[in-house]
């Protein structure tokens, strides 16, 4: 369990928000609900000029200066791959307010020039997370900048596990697990990390629990 979410698992616990005990699951997701919060109260405040593709937008800075935002720690389809325009879209679904904070974690730029930085909404939602839980981004460690790798890949794990939104909705159908080398096995889809997911998007991860069927 990752730093930010056994916090607010504790959080959640000594609140008594449940009447009566509930699954582990329960209790994850429920606190999974403040880690927005908990994220996304601090950053350089920008202005959004333009939402690339999914994991990239424009933006003016408090100086004036315009700038190429590379969202930290997820990956979303290329142009041209299923769930390319879904991404994108709901990108700019989450930031159509128009402000939003930009974090930072290690570095500054990426070898293209861009700022890399975690990015929430005026509202307080974290792109990234919600990106990843809802199905349209898959959870990427960008080294050095890890701080919420494994929260993300904890997110990626249960939108695998309930095959939630345009990646994984389709690619998991017909998957199962074995006991053997792989506990998941892709018949719809391909392998990527421990995931299933469209054949034709571009998988950067590393081989993980999933192998194709």
């Amino acid at each position: 369990m990752s730093r930010l979410l056994a916090l607010l698992v504790a959080a959640v616990l000594l609140s008594g928000c449940f009447g009566q005990p509930g699954t582990a699951r329960d209790v994850s997701r429920a606190a999974a609900t403040g880690a927005d919060a908990l994220i996304c109260n601090q950053g350089e405040p920008a202005t959004l000029v333009k939402v690339v593709d999914g994991d990239t937008i424009d933006v003016k800075l408090a100086n004036g200066k315009q700038e190429r935002i590379r969202l930290i720690g997820i990956d979303t389809p290329e142009r041209g791959e299923t769930c390319f325009t879904e991404a994108t879209d709901r990108l700019k679904a989450l930031l159509a307010d128009g402000q939003v904070t930009l974090m930072k974690d290690k570095s500054e730029r990426d070898r293209y020039g861009r700022l890399v930085r975690y990015v929430c909404s005026a509202g307080g939602i974290f792109t990234e997370g919600r990106l990843v839980r809802e199905g349209y981004a898959v959870p990427y460690r960008y080294y050095p900048d890890v701080y919420y790798a494994d929260y993300l890949q904890e997110l990626g794990a249960e939108a695998t596990a309930d095959a939630t939104g345009c990646l994984f909705r389709d690619a998991m159908r017909d998957s199962s697990a074995n006991g053997t080398t792989c506990c998941l096995i892709c018949r719809n889809g391909k392998a990527c990390g421990d995931s299933c997911i469209p054949r034709d998007v571009t998988c950067r991860l590393k081989t993980g629990c999933a192998c194709d069927g």
